[in-house]
């Protein structure tokens, strides 16, 4: 099954509902249709996703990024809303104590292999 077909399932319709617009809310958007414009999406798609217990996994990962919240935690409630930040925290410190330890050449050959790792493991935004 190609990975947008994938859909995920969103614990129960009316926390989805909840989450959903709180996070909206906590972002400051009132309209679907910027929303809609920011994720390269129809307007009518981020009304399915609000009536909705059901959506794409790739789209489910842009409006996660859009509104600055946890996959987790938007699609079942588990977790803490902002648990993304503190993965990410911690990803950079192990990071930056690892590079810490090498000599710079070794640094530098680290940090080419983590970009090119990054390119390779992001979905690709600027293009179709």
């Amino acid at each position: 099954m190609p990975r947008d077909a994938a859909r995920c399932g969103v614990g129960t319709m009316q926390g989805w509902k909840e989450r959903l617009d709180q996070a909206l809310k906590a972002q400051g958007i009132h309209k679907s249709y910027a929303l809609a414009v920011e994720l390269g999406v129809d307007e009518s798609a981020i009304s399915r996703w609000r009536r909705g217990p059901s959506i794409s996994l790739d789209n489910a990962v842009k409006l996660c990024r859009a509104l600055d919240v946890s996959l987790d935690w938007l699609l079942t409630g588990r977790g803490h809303v902002h648990a993304h930040r503190d993965e990410e925290a911690a990803l950079d410190r192990l990071t930056r104590e690892l590079l810490a330890d090498l000599s710079e050449d070794r640094a530098s050959e680290a940090i080419d292999a983590l970009v090119g790792l990054v390119r390779i493991l992001r979905p690709v935004r600027d293009h179709p």
